[in-house]
C-alpha cells in the first residue's frame, strides 16, 4: 500500500523548532500550520516557520481558521495569508461554508500554485444523517475540491459507521473524522474507506478520541504494512 496515508500533527509557532524536530522523529507525514493558533502571525515569522518544517522533508497543509468554525483565534485579513504562504505548502485548508469570494480566491491561488485544496466542514455537536452528509461531500466536490474534509461528533458508533461509509461512497479523497471517544476507530479504520489523513497530537492527547503520532504510526505499520 502506498504511504499516501498520511499521518499529520497540527501545530502552533509555540517551540515550533523542537516540536517539528519531534513530529519527524516520530514518524508524522506533515504538518498543519494553524495560523489561527500562532502567537506570531508576522508573515515573514510564519514563512520562517513553515521552511523550518519543509526542511525536515514534511509536507505541509496551510489552516487559517475561522473562529466561527472552530478556529482559535480571530485572524483579521486571513486571504493575505493564503496569497503569501500557499505556495510554501501542500495543502490548502479553508471552510465549505466561507464567503464566497473567499473560496474563490484561495481556490484561484491553490490552482496556480500547484497544490491541493482541501474544502473542509465541522459540526462539534452531532453527526449529521446519511442525505445532510452526501449534500455537504456534493459540495465540495462540486465546488473543486482535491480533498474533502468532515469532521462531526460521534454520539454512538452508528454515527461513525454512517459516516465512514458515505466518505467511501465519494469519487474524490476525503478526510472523514468521527470526534469524541466512540469516534477513535474512524482515525484507523478511515483509510479504509477513502480518508487520506489522519490528524494526531503530537505526545499527548487533548480531544477525546485523539491518537498521537507514535500509536497512530504503530497502527499503520500494523494494520497498513506502511
Amino acid at each position: 500500500m502506498e504511504k499516501s496515508l498520511l499521518i499529520a500533527v497540527s501545530l502552533n509557532d509555540e517551540n515550533f523548532r523542537e516540536n517539528f524536530q519531534k513530529a519527524k522523529n516520530l514518524g508524522a507525514d506533515a504538518i498543519e500550520y494553524r495560523i489561527d493558533g500562532f502567537k506570531n502571525r508576522d508573515l515573514i515569522h510564519c514563512e520562517e516557520v513553515i521552511n523550518f518544517g519543509s526542511s525536515f522533508g514534511l509536507k505541509g497543509i496551510l489552516t487559517v481558521r475561522a473562529k466561527w468554525e472552530g478556529g482559535i483565534e480571530e485572524v483579521p485579513n486571513r486571504l493575505e495569508y493564503f496569497y503569501k504562504l500557499t505556495p510554501l505548502v501542500d495543502f490548502v485548508d479553508i471552510e465549505l461554508r466561507a464567503e464566497e469570494f473567499e473560496k474563490d480566491e484561495v481556490r484561484r491561488v491553490v490552482r496556480n500554485s500547484g497544490k491541493k485544496l482541501i474544502l473542509s466542514y465541522h459540526e462539534f455537536e452531532k453527526t449529521p444523517c446519511e442525505e445532510d452528509i452526501e449534500e455537504i461531500f456534493r459540495k465540495m466536490v462540486e465546488e473543486g475540491a482535491d480533498i474533502a474534509k468532515v469532521a462531526f461528533k460521534a454520539n454512538s458508533y452508528e454515527d461513525v459507521a454512517r459516516l465512514l461509509c458515505v466518505a467511501a461512497r465519494q469519487p474524490i479523497p476525503t478526510v472523514a473524522i468521527a470526534m469524541g471517544d466512540k469516534g477513535k476507530i474512524s482515525r484507523v479504520a478511515g483509510f479504509v474507506f477513502n480518508s487520506v489523513i489522519t490528524y494526531c497530537a503530537l505526545e499527548k492527547a487533548f480531544a477525546p478520541g485523539q491518537l498521537t503520532v507514535a500509536e497512530m504510526v504503530e497502527l499503520r505499520k500494523k494494520f497498513y504494512g506502511v
